[in-house]
Formats: structure tokens, C-alpha cells, sequence
């Protein structure tokens, strides 16, 4: 069987590495101080950070329904069937609104529930593509990410006023937060992004986010990262260096891009971890 695998931008993956991956993207609008942008196609990630630097307003919005559609037809012309794995559904609401029209492609399209998000959503479809190659069928690869699969990261941010901007942080403990110096760690699960601690600085915040992190073990069952949010290089390279020392495995280094950023800020860092797949060790 051959299976198409779609996604979203919200998984961070570029125009050029989509390619690479042979998966298609539905890239996500960003709105800045009122006019749509396509994420990727309309404006890069450096615009982005500087835009949000400038003090711009800028909000996401779920991907294009109609193209989105289209696209799953087009593929389906080619392929004999399509595994979308959307943003979390903690998230967005794209995931219902694929659900909801699954019936009409008449058994030909399979909504994947990833809880997941960034880097880890990139992971994920990469797993479901060697699922894929394996053999395993749609259904198979469905239960297999939606049951077998544990994920955990860790989003530090910078400055809290992105997050107040965005809603998920109210004005009133911001400007709190700010005072008392209170930077607050935030764990992404698949039940969403929810506060994990807070701290009185962001040198601490970055070693308790660390710390946690290496707490999932053995190390060898998990894919780890280290995620770049315009921040200092030389502090990813040395938390990328310290991880590696720690689990003994190799690290990724790479990005946040826009979907994210413009929720979390220019200057967050984060730390990752997804479980292998047992059919895939």
C-alpha cells in the first residue's frame, strides 16, 4: 500500500526538509498586526523574531480547510491512502475538523491524534513513515502513535510578554512575574502545555528544565533535542554537549519556528525527549 503522510507546520519542518522527508505540509497563517502571513511560503522565522522584537502583534490560526482538502484529494490520486498527524488537539481544533470529514474520503484518509507539537510531531511522522515501510497498515500505524508512543518537553521563555500578548499568561501575574524576577517553566505532555515550575531566574529555570528532562530513562529509549528559539548558540551547543554527556546518546540540535515562537517568544529554548517506537528498535 502506498501511504501519503501529511502534516502541519506547527511540526517545524521546512519547505526544503519536507522534501527530503517526501511528506506534505500544511503551512499555518500567522497574523501580524492584523495581516495574514503563510507560515514558511510568506514570511521566514527571522522575520518573525523580528517582528515580535518590535512589539508586532502576531496570533496563529488553524490551516486553510478547503486547501487542506483539496491537497488530501490530490495525493489521493497518487496514493492509495493518507495519514494526517496534525498539531495536538490540546492545541488547535484541527484535529476534530479532520475527524469530522474522514467519512468523506471513504476509508481513504487516517487522522493520527499526536498529542504532539514542533520537533516531536516531526519525530512522530518520521516514526509512521517506518511503520509504513515495515509493512504496518494504516490502522496499525494509528494505534501504534496514538498508544505506544510518550513524549515530554520543556519550553523556557525569555520574556513573559509573548505570552501575555498571546493569552496564556494573564496581564496582572505577568507584570508580577516580571517584578519578582519569576521565570516559569512549561512542560509539554499530551494533554498540552501547562506551567511545571517557576523559578526566580531564567539561569535557574534552564537547569531545573534540565534536570528534568534527564529524568526519563533508560536513555537509550528516547530521541532527545535541544531546541533553538533564537537564543544564545553557544548556550544550545552547551546544553546540547551536556545532554549527550548525560544520556550518552546522540542530541539533535535544531529550532523552534513560527507556529511556536509566536506563542512562546524569540529567545525560549526547550528540551525534548520522544520514546522509540518498540516495533521500530
Amino acid at each position: 500500500m502506498k501511504i501519503a503522510f501529511v502534516t502541519d507546520s506547527s511540526a517545524g519542518i521546512t519547505q526544503v526538509v519536507a522534501q527530503e522527508m517526501n511528506i506534505t505540509v500544511i503551512r499555518m497563517p500567522l497574523l501580524i498586526d492584523g495581516q495574514d502571513f503563510l507560515e514558511e511560503v510568506e514570511i521566514t522565522r527571522e522575520a518573525l523574531i523580528d517582528a515580535m522584537l518590535n512589539g508586532k502583534s502576531v496570533g496563529t490560526s488553524q490551516p486553510n480547510l478547503q486547501y487542506t482538502l483539496e491537497k488530501i484529494e490530490s495525493l489521493l490520486e497518487t496514493h492509495d491512502h493518507v495519514m494526517y498527524l496534525p498539531i495536538s488537539k490540546e492545541l488547535s481544533g484541527t484535529y476534530e475538523n479532520m475527524v469530522f470529514y474522514e467519512k468523506e474520503f471513504e476509508g481513504k484518509l487516517t487522522v493520527v491524534d499526536t498529542k504532539s507539537v514542533s520537533w516531536l510531531l516531526r519525530i512522530m511522522v518520521s516514526q509512521g513513515q517506518e511503520l509504513a515501510e515495515k509493512g504496518y497498515t494504516p490502522a496499525d500505524i494509528k494505534r501504534i502513535l496514538e498508544d505506544d508512543s510518550f513524549l515530554y518537553a520543556i519550553l523556557i521563555p525569555e520574556d513573559l510578554q509573548y505570552l501575555k500578548r498571546g493569552g496564556r499568561i494573564k496581564p496582572a501575574a505577568a507584570a508580577v512575574a516580571n517584578l519578582l524576577r519569576i521565570v516559569p517553566i512549561l512542560s509539554v505532555t499530551d494533554t498540552g502545555i501547562d506551567l511545571y515550575d517557576k523559578v526566580r531566574t531564567h539561569r535557574k529555570a534552564l537547569l531545573k528544565g534540565f534536570e528534568k528532562i534527564t529524568e526519563y530513562q533508560p536513555y537509550d529509549d528516547y530521541e532527545w533535542a535541544v531546541l533553538d528559539g533564537g537564543t544564545s548558540p553557544e548556550l544550545v551547543d552547551a546544553f546540547v554537549a551536556d545532554l549527550e554527556n548525560v544520556t550518552g546518546c546522540e542530541v539533535h540540535k535544531g529550532k523552534m519556528y513560527p507556529i511556536v515562537l509566536s506563542h512562546t517568544g524569540p529567545g525560549t529554548i526547550a528540551f525534548a525527549a520522544i520514546k522509540k517506537i518498540k516495533e521500530l528498535r
